[in-house]
């Protein structure tokens, strides 16, 4: 039965329902395993949806009807057995987990181990010239403002040289920051 969790596949959760995605590698019949399930979830206060067309199924906690207010507590133990319900309803199908499809882990290669030193240093030299252009930028911008205020003063002019240099510092990080987002 364990080896059917590979089935279901978690599609939404909430306290009160939880929607299942259903990947078989053999093909079963949908109402064989609506019967499973009246059969296997008989007792339980829970509803259930079966959507063909998604290959989902919905199981909702729905409390008994007796005044307690005690769903938020019992609905989670309700909906794992719910679960076991289901998976025991698969398995009466005749449903088998899909192939186990292989993961790519990218490593760097042989040859990056020799340039690494000199990867981080070029990538610190960025960030110190890339700040020193920034900081450069934010007095530039400074006084850009005040220029545009007094009258016969190039102001527009120093804000546009503030917005060059600032475009200028995140070109000069950006083939290092393309590299880490490539690792990830």
């Amino acid at each position: 039965m364990a080896s059917l969790l590979g089935c279901l596949e978690l599609v939404h959760k909430s306290p009160m329902r939880q929607r299942y995605r259903i990947n078989s590698a053999t093909p079963f019949s949908w109402t064989l395993l609506q019967e499973q399930l009246q059969h296997h979830l008989e007792g339980l206060p829970l509803r259930w949806r079966l959507n063909r067309n998604a290959t989902s199924v919905v199981l909702w906690y729905q409390p008994p009807g007796d005044g307690h207010r005690d769903g938020q507590q019992t609905a989670p133990s309700t909906l794992r057995q719910g679960v076991q319900a289901l998976l025991a309803a698969l398995n009466g199908c005749g449903a088998q987990p899909p192939e186990a499809a292989p993961i790519q882990i990218h490593t760097r290669g042989p040859g990056s181990t020799l340039l690494a030193p000199l990867h981080w240093l070029l990538n610190g030299l960025s960030a110190g010239v890339s700040l020193i252009l920034l900081a450069s930028a934010s007095a530039l911008l400074l006084l850009g403002i005040v220029g545009m205020m007094l009258p016969l003063s190039p102001g527009s002019l120093v804000v546009l040289l503030a917005y060059s240099l600032v475009e200028l510092a995140l070109w000069l990080r950006r083939p290092f920051m393309d590299a880490v987002s490539t690792m990830g």
